[in-house]
């Protein structure tokens, strides 16, 4: 219990970045000169920075544990946190604070699963890999819960809730195993030796499509919510709560559902995602709107845990940190890119309000469920 403990408070913050996506409303009247395409970028960037994080993994691993990646993931998010607190009026530092947060979501989003496959096998893996992402919503539920209190009172008081990171980064140092560099483990073996290419593209592939429909719950739910008069930024708070409990209660269920579903968890997440996107998109109002958030918590519930496996899957112990990586790196693209690309559908289809939004974002979630059956058809396996 105490290998796992450490790993489940790491993946409790991990998207803790998140948070300020509750006080999109305080911040936009913060900076009432600056577009807010821009001002999006404090939501978007950590997605970007955190390919740095990812791809800086496989490299760090030859000279450092992981357990001591996972404390350095923790101090960057202080650190991140702590900058956009005290210069809260600055944007510049803001981004940068972003930024920071990014590289350590990104350091951590690779480490911990490698901590899973490491340390658990079989049965037991998939059991830990959900307990582990019912905690990443669990995390997500109490701080996007505080922070929208916090935002109601003032928009930049969400960031003290990064103060959390110091609590896995003690048990990270105190009961986390320290587990040897690669580059002084049995080595001689190329970056991609033993992996299945085959699969690694289309968890790529299929990675990236989640990733840019689901993002949209990211950066248009609070201008949903608050932007169409049905309640303030602790109505929103409320809202992705109340889904990121459903979403970790689903998550802590994942080994028998996954034994059911298979190949298709993935056409089942976009399926769900999709689903109530459209839904929210043609029927504007607040029930819609929950209807949408847990829509996606369920499939960010079902994608993260069968991502992972996956993933372990994919490529041998020694390669998996290059591979995680890889894929990690497309997925993170596609929330970056999320914005830009459902915007720009939504733009030739539709609208740019967040309702058109999220039924662009739906649309493309049902047509990507369409062709994931097809091919898991083809494919023969389950």
């Amino acid at each position: 219990m105490k290998t796992k403990l450490p790993i489940y408070a790491l993946c409790f913050v991990n998207l803790i970045y998140l948070v300020p996506s509750v006080a999109v409303s305080g911040l936009v009247a913060a900076f009432p000169g600056v577009p807010e395409e821009r001002l999006l970028l404090l939501l978007t960037i950590p997605n970007l920075a955190g390919i740095a994080g990812i791809l800086g993994v496989p490299v760090l691993t030859r000279w450092c544990s992981r357990r001591d990646l996972s404390a350095a993931a923790m101090a960057l998010f202080l650190l991140g946190g702590g900058m956009s607190l005290v210069f809260h009026g600055c944007l510049p530092v803001l981004l940068l604070g972003s930024a920071v947060m990014g590289v350590a979501y990104g350091v951590n989003s690779t480490v911990y699963p490698l901590l899973v496959s490491m340390y658990y096998q079989g049965e037991e893996r998939s059991r830990v890999s959900g307990v582990a992402s019912g905690m990443l919503q669990l995390g997500r539920v109490s701080v996007v819960l505080v922070g929208g209190v916090l935002a109601d009172l003032c928009w930049y008081s969400v960031y003290l809730l990064f103060a959390l990171a110091a609590v896995p980064l003690v048990l990270t140092l105190a009961w986390l195993p320290k587990d040897r560099p690669a580059a002084r483990e049995e080595s001689g073996a190329g970056v991609t030796d033993g992996w299945d290419r085959a699969a690694l593209v289309r968890l790529c592939a299929i990675g990236f499509a989640f990733a840019v429909c689901y993002y949209v719950n990211v950066t248009h739910t609070s201008l949903y919510i608050e932007g169409g008069g049905f309640g303030t930024a602790a109505v929103t708070g409320a809202v992705t709560a109340a889904a990121s409990v459903l979403s970790g209660l689903l998550a802590i269920c994942f080994g028998p559902i996954y034994r059911r579903t298979g190949r298709y968890t993935f056409a089942l997440a976009l399926a769900i995602m999709g689903g109530t996107y459209v839904l929210a998109g043609l029927w504007v109002n607040l029930a819609t709107a929950v209807l949408a958030v847990c829509g996606a918590a369920v499939g960010i519930a079902l994608f993260s845990p069968c991502l992972m496996l996956e993933m372990a899957g994919a490529a041998p112990q020694r390669t998996l940190p290059a591979a995680t990586a890889l894929v990690l790196t497309i997925v993170n693209v596609g929330y970056f890119l999320s914005p830009v690309l459902v915007g720009a559908v939504s733009g030739l289809t539709a609208g740019s309000t967040p309702a058109e939004q999220f039924l662009t974002g739906g649309v493309l979630a049902l047509l990507i469920t369409a062709a994931c059956l097809l091919l898991e058809r083809r494919s023969g396996t389950k």
